[in-house]
């Protein structure tokens, strides 16, 4: 190879990497940061999605994100339930039963695990229902859930509701 032909080769990654750093300044130095799923996050909002259906007795809307082999203990039936189908029927009649609900969630906590495809939640809410005579029923719970993210989609695989020892619970 010939010193001009080595030379002309040198200019040119020169006039490329002048080029890189013109586009560089031109176009500020701001660090491109890609955006980050926060799991945390995705399951409040499901959550949330969830709350509002419930409000409106859609048991559908409540189970959407809900495994199919999902184990539920709930305060008010006592005994656990497994299976999404099981899940459905206490939900339809409860919804039933209790035309109007209310709840109020509180101190809740997100813990994410295994590289952001589980989470844990665990929180408080208190409870009031009306049944169809107008009779009202209060309960302070616990509730603890656990999702796992599989297949790209978040399912609730594990929900555990139960009264707060010591607090006053009016069937």
């Amino acid at each position: 190879m010939k010193l001009s032909e080595i030379v002309r080769r040198k200019e040119g990654i020169m006039r490329i990497l002048s080029g890189s750093l013109v586009l560089v300044l031109l176009l500020g130095t701001v660090p491109v940061v890609w955006a980050q799923a926060d799991p945390a996050k995705e399951i409040a909002d499901i959550n949330r999605k969830r709350g509002e259906a419930g409000a409106k007795g859609d048991v559908d809307g409540v189970l959407a994100d809900v495994a199919d082999n999902v184990v539920l203990t709930a305060a008010r039936a006592g005994f656990r339930m497994e299976g999404k189908e099981a899940v459905r029927a206490f939900l339809a009649n409860l919804f039933q039963n209790y035309p109007t609900r209310q709840e109020l969630g509180r101190q809740v906590t997100y813990r994410v695990y295994q590289e952001g495809n589980v989470v844990v939640v665990n929180g408080y809410n208190d409870q009031t229902f009306i049944d169809r005579n107008g009779r009202m029923s209060t309960l302070m719970q616990r509730n603890s859930q656990t999702w796992v993210k599989t297949g790209g989609r978040w399912l609730l695989v594990d929900w555990h509701v139960s009264g707060m020892p010591g607090a006053p619970y009016t069937p």
